[in-house]
């Protein structure tokens, strides 16, 4: 069950993202097998590396306070976003 909820979580957050469309760019114009191998592995580093460090933070942090972290984070990604900041 927690493979399944993480794989749908991940599944939806990426469709139409930027890396997904720059996936599909990449995938045009070099081999797509190469560019697939070279996506999958870029993307099982940057979870593994955010599993890891989730699992350490639980460790000292509560869940309602790294719930409060994300929350305002995603807040001023979102802000300065739409303001183009960034």
């Amino acid at each position: 069950q927690n493979v399944a909820q993480a794989f749908s979580l991940v599944f939806a957050a990426e469709i139409g993202d930027r890396s997904f469309l720059a996936t599909i760019a990449l995938s045009s114009a070099y081999n797509p097998v190469g560019v697939a191998l070279g996506a999958i592995g870029g993307h099982a580093i940057a979870t593994g590396i955010a599993v890891v460090s989730g699992a350490y933070l639980a460790k000292y942090l509560s869940a309602r306070l790294i719930n409060y972290i994300s929350g305002t984070l995603f807040l001023i990604f979102a802000l300065t976003t739409a303001l183009g900041v960034f």
